[in-house]
């Protein structure tokens, strides 16, 4: 049952109190404009770990709780970095303000026992956050991202607020608990709008353009979009689940299957370390609508939860990226081993086999989930056994693998659902799961051939999320900061 948490308003007062810490004027010049908010932050990091503490005690909302303190944790480490790293900026201030702002939307919709203050704090979150994509600059770039995050976010905002319209009309009450029972042509309407929030929420397709376009902004604001913001897509799924209607789950699901195969595709064809970063939170977050659509909502929140914390750490780290490829560049280049990429495949494709029988992962509906993972684990096993590390060292790493694929599929995945326990929710077929595996793999290999149709794959996931390009307005030799890239200087 979801009960609001007694720490909510206090968590609500702190996230406030932040807020206007970072507005306040600095009693020295060698801090950071705004970086005062960190305090306030911290202390409402602590209530978020209290109230993950009661969660589990009492069982109520496990999910929602360790969500608001993965919100509130990322929000005060980003802060922390940002003031260093946008010290001497005079967006800085703006920065602090805005991300607090987005932090104590996306938990007061966490805590939300109603449908219109979920509502409300959900449109908070994307106000701010639009702002703070805005606070990127003024160049054509920033422009883009603006107008395309703005779009994209405010229709899905649209469908959400419509969706609580429809409910209260329906039902005659804003519980959440009340969502049950709706009926007929009421229930398929708010599934649907429901789904279509979500998926602009996650970047997905049809309304995935304004993702990819947030690439321009600045490092602080892409390490919150992509470890907090997008994952909210899941949370509002989740929430509506009680909706009984088969329209919601066939929309998220087709919708996160398109854009998991194509991101995916779109991701090795970027050169550059943030471009291909914020692709593979697309193709996550399609995972994460396909396995919501499937029922498996605590697998979702597993991946929500890994993929913040993975995603953050890289985007923080992107700025060492460049200095870490020249110096592998300057190092030569050994000769892969194939006799070890065969025998790291082997380690792990029978550590899965060995977990699968031991366990009963396939007795559960979303088991073909467990295909996406498994060829993961198995690319990574024969890149660990083909690289020109030491053997001692190979062989550590394809063991902590072995066991982290063993823990996967025997204990986190069945396990899983004791996290989230949803009853009576809408559906896929594992059918469709097992065929988006399968167009995905063969779309893998087919823009790894040398082949015309890689070439047309190729382009076809380069142009993913892209605006048209426009005609030059400046000679070729001109220099790019004029204008901005040319990919950015004209939007349909």
């Amino acid at each position: 049952m979801l009960r609001m948490s007694p720490l909510a308003p206090l968590l609500t007062a702190a996230l406030l109190a932040a807020v206007i810490a970072a507005l306040l004027p600095d009693a020295t010049r060698h801090r950071t404009p705004g970086s005062l908010a960190v305090w306030p932050g911290v202390a409402a990091a602590a209530l978020a770990t209290l109230g993950l503490a009661g969660a589990l005690a009492e069982r109520t909302d496990v999910a929602g709780a360790a969500l608001a303190l993965l919100i509130v944790a990322l929000t005060v480490v980003v802060q922390v970095y940002a003031s260093r790293n946008l010290r001497g900026d005079p967006r800085a201030r703006s920065f602090f303000a805005l991300s607090l702002l987005a932090a104590l939307g996306s938990t007061t919709a966490i805590a939300a026992d109603d449908v219109v203050l979920l509502a409300v704090g959900w449109t908070l979150s994307t106000l701010s956050v639009i702002a703070l994509i805005a606070s990127g600059g003024s160049g054509p770039q920033t422009r883009i991202a603006v107008r395309r995050s703005a779009v994209a976010l405010l229709i899905g905002d649209a469908a959400l607020w419509a969706a609580v319209v429809v409910a209260t009309a329906s039902t005659g009450s804003i519980s959440l608990a009340a969502l049950g029972s709706l009926e007929g042509t009421s229930a398929a309407l708010v599934g649907a709008l429901v789904a279509i929030a979500a998926i602009a929420r996650a970047g997905s397709f049809p309304l995935h353009g304004w993702l990819p376009a947030t690439a321009a902004t600045t490092t602080p604001v892409s390490a919150l979009l992509h470890a907090g913001f997008v994952n909210a897509g899941a949370l509002l799924l989740l929430r509506f689940s009680a909706v009984p209607s088969d329209l919601g789950p066939w929309i998220a699901g087709i919708a996160g299957a398109i854009t998991l195969v194509v991101a995916t595709l779109a991701m090795l064809t970027r050169a550059d370390v943030k471009g291909r970063l914020v692709h593979s939170t697309a193709a996550q977050m399609g995972f994460l609508l396909l396995a919501c659509a499937l029922g498996a909502y605590g697998l979702a929140f597993v991946h929500v939860i890994g993929h913040a914390l993975f995603k953050a750490s890289l985007f923080l780290g992107a700025g060492s990226a460049v200095e870490h490829a020249l110096r592998e560049r300057a190092l030569p280049r050994p000769t892969p081993s194939r006799v070890g990429g065969v025998v790291g495949t082997a380690v792990v494709l029978a550590a899965a086999a060995i977990a699968v029988a031991a366990s009963d992962a396939f007795a559960h509906p979303p088991a073909a989930l467990l295909l996406f993972a498994i060829t993961t684990a198995t690319v990574a096993g024969a890149r660990i056994g083909a690289s020109s590390a030491r053997v001692s060292t190979r062989a550590g790493l394809l063991l902590t693998l072995a066991l982290a694929v063993v823990g996967y599929v025997a204990v986190v995945f069945p396990g899983a659902e004791a996290l989230v326990p949803v009853a009576g929710a809408a559906v896929l077929p594992w059918g469709v799961t097992v065929a988006v595996f399968l167009i995905a793999a063969a779309s893998l290999l087919a823009i790894r051939s040398a082949r015309p149709l890689s070439d047309r794959i190729f382009a076809f996931a380069l142009a993913w999320g892209r605006p048209p390009l426009g005609a030059p307005t400046t000679p070729s030799w001109a220099s790019a900061s004029a204008g901005g890239p040319l990919e950015y200087r004209r939007v349909s």
